[in-house]
């Protein structure tokens, strides 16, 4: 029997049931009876652990997804260590959101987890399973709608304050301009009386000044 394994394939060889090795890419003649191959591919893979609810340190409810890239290194780990390799990896997954998200407050968790390297646990877990695992990252964090409408409310009645604020400090100033003209005009009354002419003239009227006479 002659078999051919693909660049991204390894074939795990069995003969009476005994691991006879690892077939790599390539040809490979095969002579005898009694084997048995399985074909495992090595092609990296999107590997994504959905939603999971999960409550905050102080009591909050959000759902947490997880995702990261995936490849099988070992083959036969992958084949013989688990019945079921993707779930003993989501398995592991989800245990670290839980114990991670049980330690965070609701402002750490919408703040972001951040994770600058693969956890221990879950590297494990993929070993064990014959993956290797890379660009592991929380993905998304979803809090109660509840909390979302009260976040929004409250960002809106800051902002709101903000330009409350703001709007008063100008009607300060501007009063406080006024006040300081006003001070001017009423210790010096020719400028006021200039003041007064420049208005007129700008508005096309006039402005007649009696002298008062001797």
């Amino acid at each position: 029997m002659t078999i051919t394994v693909m660049r991204h394939e390894r074939v795990v060889h069995y003969r009476h049931g005994a691991l006879v090795g690892v077939l790599e890419p390539g040809r490979h003649r095969i002579r005898g009876r009694g084997h048995t191959l399985r074909t495992i591919d090595t092609r990296v893979r999107l590997f994504e652990v959905r939603p999971q609810e999960i409550p905050t340190a102080d009591g909050v409810t959000v759902k947490v997804s997880a995702a990261a890239q995936v490849q099988v290194a070992d083959p036969v780990a992958h084949l013989e260590h688990t019945a079921d390799p993707h779930a003993f990896l989501y398995d592991a997954v989800k245990a670290w959101l839980r114990e991670t998200v049980h330690a965070l407050t609701l402002d750490e968790v919408v703040a972001g987890i951040r994770v600058d390297e693969t956890p221990l646990s879950i590297a494990a877990a993929a070993s064990a399973a014959g993956y290797t695992l890379t660009d592991f990252g929380v993905r998304d964090v979803v809090v109660p709608a509840e909390i979302r409408r009260a976040t929004e409310e409250l960002v809106t009645a800051q902002r709101q304050a903000q330009v409350a604020l703001e709007r008063a400090r100008s009607e300060v100033a501007v009063l406080r301009a006024m006040a300081n003209s006003a001070k001017v005009l009423e210790d010096h009354p020719l400028l006021a009386t200039l003041r007064l002419a420049e208005t007129a003239a700008s508005h096309g009227g006039q402005v007649i000044i009696e002298r008062p006479t001797a």
